[in-house]
């Protein structure tokens, strides 16, 4: 069987002007291996791209250091700590031990504004931010890449409003989009349709317990996409010792409270084991994935 290297300009799994198609490399294309036996196999993952920048949220908006041990470095996590760096956090590289790089050493700072925070492309970026970024004293702005702005940004910008925020966004609930920070939230009750992504709903939660009265937020539309993923939010909360109380479905209360700072490995991504696996499965043998959690809400 063979395999062509991609080697066609980057693209966006969001863009829907999409013209490129895969071409050989100039070296011609590329044998798949074969596996000569049973194989055996240790393979390192690395972490989890939904724990990662859920973690660095939190830890900017905790009341002590935290430490990511084996945190992912993809471009959604590069521009989540660019951005929580321009708000005022401090976040160190520290050496790891892991083989992925550097370790993240995260102390909480005052929030400040007068900035551009730059999106990309990652969605955890354009919905979590703007929450914490309300908590800073001063502007904020939000862009990112051309078809970043098509993406919704509705469920977000209604909430902020909802909440006394000043947000200015042409009419458009897309990026770009500014905010002005007052330094604190009031909090308090608050209705969204985030039917559009579940994004709007992990966003307002981590950023909530910073809130002067917290926060009770109902979602109004149609079913929730991605309920694993407000799941895996709410833990990430209760192991911060912020318990979410859910007292039905599409309601969730979230107490005025301090959120502790944690030493924490980041879960492997767990997706990124199955090819791997699967080798192990069609060739025989065995592969094992190191740091595979006991229970887990990545989906």
């Amino acid at each position: 069987m063979e395999i062509f290297r991609y080697s066609g300009p980057t693209f966006s799994p969001y863009d829907d002007d999409r013209t490129h198609a895969p071409v050989p490399t100039d070296d011609g294309p590329w044998a798949a291996p074969v596996a000569d036996g049973p194989l055996d196999a240790t393979v390192p993952l690395p972490g989890s791209k939904s724990l990662t920048n859920r973690e660095l949220v939190l830890s900017a908006l905790a009341d002590s250091p935290s430490t990511l041990r084996a945190p992912l470095r993809s471009r959604d996590t590069r521009l989540m700590v660019e951005a929580l760096r321009a708000l005022g956090t401090v976040i160190e590289e520290v050496p790891g031990d892991g083989g992925f790089g550097p370790d993240l050493r995260i102390t909480p700072a005052e929030l400040a504004g007068g900035i551009t925070i730059e999106c990309g492309l990652a969605g955890t970026v354009m919905r979590f931010l703007p929450p914490v970024a309300a908590l800073a004293l001063g502007p904020v702005s939000f862009d990112g890449d051309p078809s970043a702005r098509r993406r919704p940004m509705s469920g977000t910008i209604e909430a902020l409003r909802a909440l006394g925020v000043d947000v200015n966004d042409d009419g458009r609930r897309t990026l770009p989009f500014s905010l002005y920070g007052t330094g604190e939230v009031p909090g308090g009750e608050i209705a969204i349709d985030a039917s559009a992504s579940s994004q709007f709903v992990s966003g307002l939660l981590l950023a909530a317990p910073r809130f002067a009265q917290g926060l009770r937020l109902r979602h109004t539309g149609q079913k929730l996409p991605s309920m694993p993923h407000i799941e895996m939010t709410i833990r990430t909360l209760a192991e911060r010792g912020v318990a979410v109380e859910s007292q039905e479905p599409g309601l969730w209360i979230v107490p005025a409270s301090p959120i502790a700072g944690r030493d924490l490995r980041i879960e492997p991504d767990l997706s990124n084991a199955a090819p791997f696996l699967a080798a192990a499965l069609v060739a025989g043998g065995r592969v094992q994935v190191p740091g595979w959690p006991a229970e887990t809400t990545q989906v």
